[in-house]
């Protein structure tokens, strides 16, 4: 198992990875709102997407997620069977994802109609079009998250962490070559290209495990069905995730003009924080809290907690900015060209409700990977359903009153109540004498709530005095202040996450 420093190691070159591709990743999108700003053809692009994304999601996550533990496990027996096994799985996927794809193509025009209720003809006839050129990219990702799998497995995380740099600077290539003389049929393009590149930055270092098709499935048609059961729970709940993305957008339709578009970019602004900072430490630990699960369930607990923790700590200080200077930042990343101040007003409804609810995003996907470690995959299956359903029902009334705003809280309260969920199940399924961890947990979540309440405060009564300074200036002193109060308080509270992240260590 790696030591305290190639964890420390890992997890600072993933983060400096994930940074730069989020840069990436917020100049493809200000290009994007350059080009198309918050308007009906952006909304037609995004729902778009819709139909790969939550298809390759589904397939891809699951695989990925599904990967590491089946992996890990069979190679503690014999690395070149489990090798072999993971080439059949991977083909074996493929071959759905063809399939898949191949559906969609002729079901496109109710598939869509069910997406965009609220498009006129002209734009469902567009919105039919530009999903066809994207849904080859299924293949692609399903590629792609089979070699993260079997890469982040093996502890390898650099060139997985890079897929996000590939696919973005292809995306904004394709954008400025070809949005003028193709429109948003370039975009389109640039997607699929984009997809493809995940999985070719990643080929070469999946070749060294003797990755590769193999596609006779009949010798391994017992363990192709056994792992199919364990996955399936896997693939629904991501699914089930996706499905909060697609109840947001299509009741985004029924809103003023460029709602969908609101949604996505304050959705993007959201997940800089989670993609640089969070996610890589979720994917960092995930292989070794499924170690510490085939050991035993005491050595997966304390990881788990402790990571928990961590989680945590993190989140709060980018919380309090994000809620602080919300505005400033939307204007920042995008308010340039066909973007105009009123498309980042309404940006801006729906940010404001993803930042209060920033450390849910995070703790849910970190939970939801825990269980999978421990394969109570039906329990993970089971919590995604319920927030589906409470999502549905949260956007649709409180979208009545708030707009997109509204969409926005309900994603933020179903994530609430999963995590929730999640963590009273572990809570529960605990013997009386390993609870002393959680108590931790606890005592630890109250100074954070405390510690974040104060610095909301100063920064809030601070704050007016930096609007009339340039944008850049105030989002430094705003973010310097927030972050230098929050060590301060920190210390003086004893958080025990200042040191617990060093303690962090996988090992037996």
């Amino acid at each position: 198992m790696p030591t305290l420093s190639n964890v420390i190691k890992s997890v600072g070159l993933v983060t400096i990875i994930a940074a730069i591709g989020k840069v990436l990743g917020f100049g493809r999108e200000s290009i994007i709102a350059a080009y198309f700003g918050a308007s009906s053809m952006a909304d037609v692009f995004f729902v778009a997407s819709l139909i790969p994304t939550i298809l390759f999601t589904a397939l891809g996550s699951g695989l990925q997620a599904g990967v590491i533990p089946i992996y890990l496990e069979k190679k503690a027996d014999n690395p070149k069977k489990a090798d072999e096994f993971i080439s059949v799985l991977g083909s074996f996927f493929m071959l759905i994802a063809g399939v898949l794809t191949i559906a969609c193509m002729i079901f496109i025009k109710p598939l869509v109609m069910m997406t965009a209720p609220g498009f006129s003809d002209s734009e469902l006839a567009l919105t039919e079009s530009l999903t066809r050129i994207m849904l080859p990219s299924l293949l692609f990702f399903t590629l792609s998250y089979m070699a993260t799998g079997v890469l982040n497995a093996n502890k390898r995380f650099i060139l997985p962490a890079l897929t996000s740099t590939a696919q973005n600077t292809v995306i904004i290539a394709a954008t400025v070559l070809f949005a003028a003389p193709f429109g948003i049929e370039g975009l389109a393009w640039g997607f699929v290209f984009g997809a493809a590149s995940q999985f070719l930055i990643q080929y070469p270092s999946l070749k060294k495990y003797g990755i590769r098709p193999i596609v006779s499935f009949l010798p391994h048609k017992r363990q192709i069905a056994q792992t199919l059961f364990t996955f399936y729970p896997i693939i629904i709940a991501a699914l089930a995730i996706q499905l909060n993305s697609v109840v947001d957008r299509i009741i985004a339709t029924s809103l003023e003009t460029g709602s969908v578009s609101a949604l996505n970019y304050a959705n993007r602004l959201l997940w800089l924080p989670l993609s640089i900072v969070l996610t890589p430490l979720i994917t960092v630990l995930y292989p070794s809290i499924v170690e510490r699960a085939l050991i035993g369930y005491q050595s997966f607990l304390n990881l788990t907690l402790k990571g928990l923790k961590s989680l945590l700590f993190l989140a709060i200080p980018f919380m309090v900015v994000m809620l602080i200077s919300g505005n400033s930042l939307i204007t920042l990343a995008f308010q340039r060209g066909a973007f105009d101040a009123s498309a980042t007003d309404m940006t801006y409804r729906a940010f404001l409700f993803y930042s209060a609810c920033l450390p849910f995003f995070a703790l849910r996907d970190y939970l939801m990977n825990a269980f999978y470690a421990l394969k109570k995959t039906k329990v993970a299956m089971y919590s995604c359903l319920i927030a589906v359903l409470l999502n549905v029902l949260l956007s649709w009334v409180l979208s009545r009153y708030l707009g997109v705003g509204g969409i926005a809280l309900a994603s933020g309260i179903s994530m609430l109540l999963q995590s929730l969920y999640l963590f009273g199940y572990l809570w529960l399924k605990t013997g009386r004498t390993d609870k002393a961890a959680f108590r931790d947990v606890f005592q630890e979540s109250g100074k954070l709530t405390i510690i974040g309440a104060i610095i909301y405060g100063i920064a809030l009564w601070i704050h007016p005095l930096t609007l009339s300074l340039p944008i850049i200036m105030e989002l430094v002193i705003i973010t310097l202040l927030v972050f230098g109060l929050y060590l301060g308080l920190s210390t003086l509270f004893k958080v025990s996450s200042l040191q617990g992240m060093k303690k962090v260590r996988p090992s037996k």
